[in-house]
């Protein structure tokens, strides 16, 4: 009995979730999803970044509620967070496909926030099993690679050398780790500094002029970029403030190039 309710809860999740996609992507801003093992204090992170009021329980499936809330990024732009449902180990295999349908969410993200309980003595198999799924739904090392920030939560837990060791870790490889105490707030300066790192790098602005006639490129950008902001103006011009990746960006430079010498 609990597994079907736990089952008709996460097609609940999955439902909602799907139009809460659909009103976001009315808003122009970076989404950022949070992921991870239930207790590795993804929703007291999140309460911590966005100032909201998420249950944050020892329990499983804690977060079975859509979440999404406005973040504010140290540069005065904004982002959309999101929180996801807790990975649980050995899940039942009937749950699997239910579970997984809760997290596309995370295929749509400009960014994975990956959090873990560093203080547990099984977190490396924990990230294993995220990073597995997370190359499953093809936004892994193995897919679109979309940038993950591994974020090693509970901090305070750790005593005074097992913190010093842990933050030498944590700044080794391609892609350093942010140490954080979501329960005390230690870290999340630099954690918010790496997303905006991070955002800088993996998107460009791009401001352009279209004309009336230029249905088929005003349909490439709505299928390509984020639109911010856009203008009719009198003369009949549209102009758009955008948000896209680099190499959309190079094409998008490429495709107007021939508009431009018109105007």
């Amino acid at each position: 009995e609990r597994i079907t309710a736990i089952r008709a809860e996460l097609e609940t999740v999955t439902r909602t979730r799907a139009l809460h996609r659909q009103s976001r992507r009315r808003v122009p801003y970076p989404a950022i999803a949070l992921v991870g093992y239930t207790n590795a204090g993804k929703s007291t992170l999140f309460n911590r970044l966005t100032g909201a009021d998420v249950r944050a329980e020892d329990m499983l499936f804690a977060t079975l509620d859509p979440t999404m809330r406005e973040l504010k990024m140290p540069t005065g732009g904004k982002a959309i967070l999101s929180d996801t449902v807790g990975f649980i180990s050995d899940l039942p295999t009937s749950l699997i496909a239910a579970f997984r349908a809760t997290l596309e969410e995370v295929t749509e993200a400009d960014i994975i926030l990956h959090v873990r309980d560093i203080a547990a003595s099984h977190t490396d198999a924990e990230r294993a099993d995220v990073c597995a799924v997370l190359d499953e739904l093809g936004v892994g090392m193995a897919g679109k690679n979309t940038p993950v920030i591994e974020v090693w939560n509970k901090s305070d837990r750790l005593n005074e050398s097992e913190r010093a060791i842990t933050h030498k870790l944590s700044t080794r490889g391609a892609q350093p780790s942010v140490l954080v105490s979501a329960a005390n707030g230690e870290g999340l300066d630099e954690l918010l500094g790496r997303i905006t790192d991070v955002l800088q790098k993996a998107y460009v602005l791009r401001d352009v002029t279209i004309g009336s006639n230029e249905g088929g490129f005003q349909h490439w950008i709505y299928e390509n970029a984020c639109v911010l902001t856009r203008e009719e103006g009198e003369d009949g011009l549209v102009r758009m403030h955008l948000r896209l990746d680099p190499a959309n960006a190079a094409r998008l430079d490429a495709m107007r190039r021939p508009f431009a010498e018109q105007y």
